[in-house]
């Protein structure tokens, strides 16, 4: 199920929880050498690196929110990854890549059109 602000996925043998949003953002940048301004170029450069981190950062935030002692490391995100056999292309994580695309856009509304009188002069 994908929803806004949270994803859960099936991901190291369990369903999880990713969470999206300021949080985890602010979270992720504070920890890693990321900025929300390099972030898609380092994604292409390095996905092997800045994935995983993104998704240790989002599972890492729901058990913080939540005051709970986190289960796992960054390096066990990394080996479920890699239990996939294809690893940032498996099925877990294109849909955490899907649900942050998806959450860090906001669909707005579009804005109606606003006529503008004219005056007859």
């Amino acid at each position: 199920m994908i929803a806004k602000k949270k994803a859960e996925i099936e991901f190291g043998g369990e369903m999880r929880t990713f969470y999206f949003g300021i949080g985890f953002l602010g979270m992720f940048v504070e920890n890693t050498t990321n900025t929300l301004a390099t972030l898609e170029d380092n994604l292409l450069k390095n996905p092997f690196k800045v994935l995983p981190e993104l998704m240790y950062y989002s599972l890492l935030y729901g058990y913080l929110k939540q005051d709970l002692k986190p289960e796992f490391t960054k390096y066990d995100v990394m080996e479920w990854i890699d239990e996939g056999g294809i690893g940032v292309s498996a099925k877990p994580v294109i849909e955490f890549r899907t649900a942050l695309i998806e959450s860090l856009n906001p669909k707005l509304p579009k804005e109606k059109g606003v006529k503008k009188k004219t005056v007859k002069k």
